[in-house]
């Protein structure tokens, strides 16, 4: 397993509800969050791995304790 999949897999533990992965075709990173997430209700792109746990980590935030 290559570095980024472990790593995609770590932030895939960190956030167990959300969808997310790596665009083989885009190289670029994607998260899709949860159906009930109160804040967030979109696609969630980023050229790296650490924006996107940035961007996730701000709309859970957002959202509070779950």
């Amino acid at each position: 397993m290559d570095g980024w999949d472990n790593e995609v897999d770590r932030l895939r533990r960190q956030y167990p509800r959300w969808q997310i992965w790596r665009g083989h075709t885009t190289g670029g990173y994607w998260a899709l969050p949860p159906r009930d997430h109160p804040t967030q209700r979109h696609l969630i792109g980023a050229s790296t791995l650490d924006e996107l746990a940035r961007r996730i980590a701000q709309a859970e935030q957002q959202y509070g304790p779950g």
